[in-house]
């Protein structure tokens, strides 16, 4: 499918209230995965002291076994947010093995690619990040439900050479939209773990209840932040195939 035959989203829709219903479109499975954090939590209470953690090195918070299998189901909850990300401007779209390897190698190669331009200096890790943008929505979109032969490197490629084209000449805006949609999830994420590390050392039974907290925050907004770029994927591309919009 082309990417001009995608539906437009409705603007009068918040992205808040839009990433709630994506949220819910799946939420069994969220509740699930939220169960296992807080079983992992209580788990591993008889051997955790949150404050020895903290006092040795803060960082290590996110190695500590409750929150590290949050981490882990929040990956994990990544191939369930996109589908209901990607049907917001293609309905019919539904997650199959196939595309599920698309999503891993397109974030793979996109992040590669980022990191080498962070590696030579700050400024080409940005642009990549941002010429990038649209490759892994614009993948599942152009995907087909069924795989052909040698056709991931293909599917990848072509992903990549459009939101390149697409972004070049919206290049700061995009810019806004990557930097705002990596803060919506980022700032409410870490204020979670910040909430989790502070009654982790006053209340640490509180563990059991704040683990599956921080793994719902992230999968909401994260909903929230692809809620976000499906519209941005989908303004660009209207933009290049004005007349086959719906």
């Amino acid at each position: 499918m082309s990417a001009g035959t995608l539906t437009v989203p409705r603007r009068a829709d918040s992205i808040f209230a839009d990433g709630l219903r994506m949220m819910r479109e799946k939420f069994a499975i969220y509740a699930a995965f939220a169960a296992i954090c807080a079983f992992a939590a209580w788990l591993a209470l008889p051997r955790i002291d949150m404050y020895d953690v903290l006092a040795r090195r803060p960082a290590a918070l996110v190695t500590t076994p409750p929150v590290s299998v949050a981490l882990l189901l929040s990956v994990a909850a990544l191939f369930f947010v996109l589908p209901c990300a990607v049907r917001r401007i293609r309905p019919t779209f539904t997650m199959t093995t196939w595309r599920a390897a698309v999503t891993l190698v397109t974030i793979v190669v996109v992040a590669t690619a980022t990191e080498l331009g962070y590696a030579f200096a700050v400024v080409p890790g940005i642009v990549a990040a941002v010429l990038l943008s649209q490759a892994l929505i614009g993948a599942l979109v152009t995907a087909p439900e069924r795989p052909r032969s040698a056709d991931v490197r293909g599917t990848i490629a072509r992903a990549a050479r459009a939101s390149v084209r697409l972004t070049r000449a919206h290049f700061v805006t995009t810019l806004g939209v990557v930097a705002l949609s990596l803060l919506i999830l980022l700032v409410p994420f870490m204020l979670a773990l910040l909430g989790l590390a502070i009654l982790g050392v006053t209340a640490p039974p509180s563990l059991v209840l704040t683990t599956p907290l921080l793994f719902m925050t992230f999968v909401y907004f994260e909903c929230v932040r692809y809620a976000l770029i499906v519209r941005w994927y989908a303004k660009l591309s209207a933009e290049e195939h004005p007349a086959s919009s719906t």
